[in-house]
């Protein structure tokens, strides 16, 4: 029952859809119906409005880091991991919204920062690289969630305590890549966008 119920709030906890909220009080905009029609920090961005989307970024950080946070202080991991997935499939489809949310990046970085800051920095390093030079969020983002898996992997091979979370950072990895599911087949066939030019392109249909 215990788990029944921490998995139930970080399903709720996830869902708080922040940058649809932030959008829709300030701007007036469905983020649903605009964009890549994500509820994310990016999609805010494309809006042109940088401070709502640092605050959209900053609330869905929160939200998993806070969560996860505080499942580990009062519960065990296998409870941590499990609620903590819980949670991002509360993002990415909140009830609010008709199930129709973000990609689940930025409360994966705050799932991830409670767990393990250091291999948590280390990817946001390697996605900050990665958007630096491809400009492309959704090859940044899978960057990001790669990094973790792959350096929780070659932990694990010395230290078994980092098997459990391997296997975690795996699952979240092959859930974000369905997420992303049409950013890749936009990649494949070389039809994904430069960030900063759909940034304008959005920009100028305000």
């Amino acid at each position: 029952m215990n788990l029944l119920f921490v998995c139930a709030c970080g399903y709720l906890i996830g869902s708080i859809p922040s940058g649809f909220l932030l959008t829709k009080l300030t701007k007036g905009i469905d983020l649903r119906n605009f964009g890549s029609s994500s509820t994310g920090a990016t999609n805010v961005l494309r809006t042109g409005d940088k401070k709502l989307a640092i605050m959209t970024l900053f609330f869905d950080v929160l939200k998993g880091f806070a969560f996860s946070s505080g499942v580990l202080i009062f519960f065990d991991e296998l409870t941590l991991y499990i609620s903590s997935f819980f949670c991002l499939i509360g993002h990415a489809y909140p009830i609010w919204l008709k199930f129709k949310g973000g990609k689940g990046v930025a409360t994966v970085a705050g799932i991830f920062l409670s767990i393990s800051p250091v291999i948590t920095l280390i990817s946001a390093l390697i996605w900050g690289i990665v958007a630096k030079f491809g400009k492309i969020s959704s090859i940044a983002s899978l960057s990001f969630c790669f990094t973790f898996s792959l350096i929780a992997a070659i932990k694990s091979l010395n230290d078994h305590s980092f098997v459990r979370l391997t296997l975690f950072s795996i699952s979240v990895f092959v859930f974000l890549l369905y997420t992303h599911h049409s950013n890749i087949k936009r990649l494949f066939s070389h039809e994904e966008n430069n960030f900063y030019n759909k940034l304008k392109n959005n920009k100028e249909k305000l």
